[in-house]
């Protein structure tokens, strides 16, 4: 509980990539709002609908408003750890947070889609560091944006201009209104593993 935290405003989530509700490091994930009224935090646990053992659900966790991501990285839906992230939405008249499954368009197994997510509004970005676009462990970062007219999340396919084999692009990502920044751990401009960073407008 912890590995991963985030807050908005007066809403807060923690990730518990171990916890074993649905089998052993299954995962869950703590929603936290401020009741002014009684000050304190009322607490939310969420788990995936569809959790299942080894998917470390809320290994990476970000809130905006009223809109939550939670990362699976080590999901199994279109094969061994090609990974998954669910959006929460929360809905004041149930008192609830609906649940919106993402995969990748075009995931494979080892991807590890949902290493690391983030999201701003209504615009998230999930990393997948070792997507293969560009060679074995490349990497990429799908970015999703809500379209209310046919109440989907919408992909958009970031990949680096010059990625590379074992890159990592997509380690860790983040967003904050139209800006987006990736980082590929494991790029070599200034030698082996120095790393560097994209940002995207």
């Amino acid at each position: 509980f912890g590995g991963s935290v985030s807050l908005s405003g007066t809403t807060a989530i923690v990730g518990a990539w171990m916890d074993s509700d649905a089998g052993v490091s299954s995962g869950s994930a703590y929603i936290y709002q401020y009741d002014p009224s009684g000050d304190n935090w009322q607490e939310t646990k969420i788990t995936a609908s569809d959790a299942e053992a080894g998917d470390d659900f809320g290994g990476s966790v970000s809130v905006s408003g009223s809109t939550a991501i939670v990362g699976a990285s080590s999901s199994d839906d279109d094969g061994n750890q090609s990974g998954s992230a669910y959006i929460y939405q929360y809905d004041p008249s149930s008192d609830a947070w609906q649940e919106t499954k993402l995969t990748a368009s075009d995931a494979a197994a080892s991807d590890l889609y949902g290493n690391f997510v983030s999201v701003s509004g209504t615009t998230a970005i999930v990393g997948s560091k070792f997507n293969d676009e560009n060679g074995y462990d490349s990497g990429a970062a799908y970015i999703y944006s809500y379209d209310p007219s046919v109440d989907k999340w919408i992909e958009t396919k970031l990949t680096a201009s010059d990625g590379a084999a074992n890159d990592w692009f997509g380690y860790e990502v983040a967003i904050s209104g139209t800006t987006v920044t990736v980082s590929a751990e494991r790029d070599d401009d200034n030698g082996l593993d120095s790393g560097s960073a994209y940002v995207f407008q």
